[in-house]
C-alpha cells in the first residue's frame, strides 16, 4: 500500500510539471458526504458483533457526522486534473450488553473516527460555462482512531473514493456540486467549489 500511495503522490507532482495547460484551472472544494465506507463498516460490525455474540451484544444510539473535508484539483488540460482530498469521518454509539432475558445494560461509549488523505485524478467529461460533468478516482491512507482495545485502535487503513458521476453547477468562479460514488466521501457527496 505504501508503494501505491508513493506512486500516486509522484504522479500528482510530476504530471502537472510536464503537461501543457493553457487554461491554468484550479478547484478548491469543501465537501460533505453520507453513507461512507467507515459508516458501512460500523453497521456491518454491529450486525456481525451481535450475530457472533448470539445476540448478547449490540450498539445503540449511533450518531454519524459523515465524511467532511477539503479537496484541491489542478487541471493539466481541459479534461484531466490531479489533486488530493483530506477528510474526516466520525461516529459514536452506546455499546450494550444483552442478558438472556433481553435486558440491556450500557457497556460504555463506542467511538470511531478516520482521517484520510488521498491523492486523486479527475476526468472532466463536460465543461460548460455554468455546468460540468466529471468522474474521479482517489486512493490513499486513513488513520483510524477508536476507544476500543489496543489491537484495534490507532491504525492506518486503505482509503479510497470512486466517483463515476459528478456534476457541478453555478457561476464561473463559484459552484455547487453533487456526486454519486463509493468510498470515504460517501455514496452521496455534496459541497461548494471555488474555480480559479
Amino acid at each position: 500500500m505504501k508503494k501505491l500511495v508513493a506512486l500516486l503522490l509522484c504522479l500528482i507532482v510530476v504530471c502537472p510539471v510536464f503537461a501543457k495547460n493553457d487554461t491554468d484551472k484550479n478547484e478548491f472544494s469543501i465537501t460533505y458526504g453520507q453513507i461512507t465506507v467507515p459508516q458501512a463498516a460500523y453497521v456491518l460490525g454491529g450486525v456481525f458483533g451481535s450475530m457472533f455474540s448470539l445476540g448478547h451484544f449490540s450498539f445503540e444510539n449511533a450518531h454519524f457526522i459523515g465524511g467532511a473535508g477539503v479537496e484541491y484539483v489542478h487541471y493539466v488540460n481541459d479534461w484531466l486534473g490531479f489533486g488530493g482530498a483530506v477528510l474526516c469521518d466520525y461516529m459514536t454509539a452506546t455499546a450494550m450488553n444483552v442478558d438472556s432475558e433481553g435486558k440491556k445494560t450500557p457497556n460504555g461509549k463506542f467511538t470511531l473516527g478516520i482521517v484520510s488523505a488521498m491523492p486523486e485524478v479527475k476526468f472532466a467529461w463536460l465543461n460548460r460555462e455554468h455546468v460540468g460533468l466529471y468522474s474521479k478516482l482517489a486512493a490513499g491512507a486513513g488513520f483510524t482512531f477508536t476507544n476500543q482495545s489496543e489491537d484495534t485502535k490507532d491504525n492506518f487503513a486503505f482509503a479510497f473514493q470512486a466517483t463515476p458521476i459528478g456534476m457541478d453547477f453555478g457561476g464561473e468562479s463559484f459552484r455547487g456540486f453533487a456526486e454519486l460514488g463509493l468510498g470515504m466521501q460517501g455514496l452521496v457527496n455534496v459541497g461548494i467549489r471555488w474555480l480559479f
